[in-house]
């Protein structure tokens, strides 16, 4: 892996390097003030939105969100301080999602976002803090996109059996657990998609803004984004119908029991008779 020191002074005898990021999303939030206090002695930089810390010669940034970036970390290390994050993890994820994205430091060049990597002019240290902020980010975005494909075929499930059979293939205890495991996603990715937003190091420099909306586009937010919402909506739809037919199923149900009572009262007021 490349270090993270400071390059040559004069650009014209530096040679490119190339940096590697490694991002993971480990759980719905992680306590960055636990970690500050815990990793103290490693620590390089601490915010509400991102904590850096020191890990050999690499980095390490962490996002409330519950997503972890190794900048230049071998794999064994990076384990290692996998399992020392774990209690302060909220709701680990049962799945871990993983991406990997490359800067390349190229002294002098224009800085330029490709679809595996961003070749930088410099080693801005705001500029590798954006990229690292804008990779976990998308690796939260998939733990979103794939919470929402499992709710959707799950939806999906329960409509064609009613399709099919004319009934809904759920015993009331499951379709409760269904609509409340449909709502519990659906709130847990609308009250997180905040986490988007542009990191604070972009807001008062310029050329960080830019490359912060260059790789947003490249990594496809937007389209991304859209499509989560349609699924959701979707979610948000099939647990409707199941809701409205639990209801109406529930309301024939009493109707009957009332008409069987009143049936009953009347067999018995002749009998009596």
């Amino acid at each position: 892996m490349s270090s993270l020191t400071s390059a040559p002074q004069n650009p014209a005898e530096a040679s490119p390097r190339i940096l590697n990021l490694d991002s993971t999303h480990l759980g719905k939030e992680i306590d960055l003030e636990a970690c500050a206090r815990v990793f103290v002695d490693r620590l390089i930089q601490a915010t509400k939105s991102e904590l850096v810390l020191r890990l050999g010669e690499g980095q390490v940034h962490l996002f409330p969100f519950g997503a972890v970036v190794f900048l230049g970390i071998e794999p064994a290390q990076a384990e290692v301080l996998l399992a020392e994050l774990t209690p302060y993890v909220e709701m680990p994820a049962s799945e871990k999602v993983v991406d990997d994205y490359l800067i390349e430091i190229k002294p002098g060049a224009r800085d330029q976002v490709c679809f595996e990597q961003v070749v930088l002019g410099e080693e801005d240290p705001l500029k590798i803090q954006v990229v690292a902020s804008v990779l976990a980010q998308s690796t939260t975005l998939e733990h979103f996109e794939k919470m929402a494909e499992r709710m959707l075929q799950k939806a999906s499930s329960v409509t064609d059996g009613m399709a099919s059979g004319g009934r809904i293939p759920l015993t009331l205890k499951q379709m409760i657990r269904f609509i409340g495991a449909a709502l519990s996603a659906r709130r847990e990715i609308v009250s997180r998609l905040s986490i988007m937003d542009a990191p604070e190091v972009a807001w008062e420099d310029r050329d960080v803004d830019k490359l912060f909306h260059d790789l947003k586009s490249n990594f496809e937010f937007s389209a991304r984004f859209r499509s989560l919402e349609y699924k959701l909506r979707l979610i948000h739809e099939s647990v409707e119908v199941i809701v409205n037919l639990t209801n109406t199923r529930r309301s024939e149900f009493l109707e009957l029991t009332i008409i069987a009572l009143i049936a009953l009262e009347i067999i018995l007021a002749l009998l009596g008779a």
